[in-house]
């Protein structure tokens, strides 16, 4: 087996792995979500419609959200770390797997600070969502607008109903796998930057990855398009640096499932070329 096909073989078997993560990640958040959902349900189930109960319910629901939150964000903020140390492993683990044992120079690690705090406000902000929703049901009910039965719909039986949760479970799922995403572009272009010092020739390439929640032709013609590491790919007549980049607008962002992987158009050379001068 050729080098070329070496380091594929392992690049495909990162993103493999990082999928994998993802879909845990977002499997543990939505279970945070199902909790909350069902502590939200108990308490206005077992409450009196009264006017005076309000107050009360709108309290206790106040706090399973903020507790979801809470929860929410340290599971976002770790999973981020991983997906940082994953994006660096993407650029070097097929580096190394084709005889390039060079050492890397160090990367600036403040943009996964900064990505966890915008993720942050992102939770708050969909906790802080939910419950302004679930408050203005109750208000209906107690008003005698809707009846218990219709507050209770609204707010569902599970997160697939048609209701206030189901939409807090998508908007939970699209943070959580934009913003991971993000984290892990980011920290491969990084590496990539610092890579290019010690690689002579690397480049970055546009790897397609189907998002079954938002699938984009761009990002599909996108694939297999090489640039400088220091220069933007052009997806759809837009600039992106890498998948999910900050800077790029949300149509071609949010949900997007797409890689970029280093590229070298000759690893059997560079390989032995860096050997006989290490």
């Amino acid at each position: 087996m050729n080098k070329e096909k070496i380091f594929q073989k392992k690049v495909k078997e990162l993103i493999k792995k990082a999928g994998a993560l993802e879909e845990a990640g977002v499997k543990r958040v939505i279970g945070l979500l199902s909790d909350a959902r069902k502590e939200v349900a108990a308490t206005v189930a077992s409450t009196e419609w009264q006017a005076y109960r309000l107050g009360e319910m709108k309290s206790a629901i106040e706090r399973a959200l903020q507790e979801f939150g809470s929860k929410y964000g340290v599971e976002l903020r770790d999973m981020q770390r991983t997906f940082w140390e994953t994006g660096v492993d993407i650029v070097d683990l097929p580096i190394r797997e084709v005889g390039i044992f060079m050492a890397m120079p160090e990367i600036d690690i403040t943009a996964l600070a900064i990505l966890q705090d915008y993720s942050s406000d992102l939770v708050t902000g969909l906790s802080r969502d939910a419950v302004k929703k679930i408050n203005q049901e109750l208000i209906m009910g107690i008003m005698g607008n809707k009846t218990p039965y219709d507050v209770m719909g609204a707010i569902g039986r599970n997160l697939k109903d048609k209701s206030i949760f189901r939409s807090i479970a998508a908007r939970a799922e699209t943070i959580t796998r934009t913003e991971a995403g993000r984290v892990l572009e980011s920290a491969s272009q990084a590496r990539k930057e610092s890579a290019e010092k010690v690689v002579p020739g690397l480049q970055k390439q546009w790897f397609y990855g189907h998002s079954p929640k938002m699938p984009r032709l761009d990002h599909m013609a996108a694939h297999g398009q090489i640039r400088d590491v220091d220069k933007p790919f052009n997806v759809g007549g837009e600039e992106l640096m890498f998948p999910r980049d900050p800077a790029g607008s949300a149509k071609n962002t949010i949900n997007c499932g797409c890689t970029s992987i280093p590229y070298h158009p000759d690893w059997d050379a560079v390989s032995e070329r860096l050997s006989a001068v290490g």
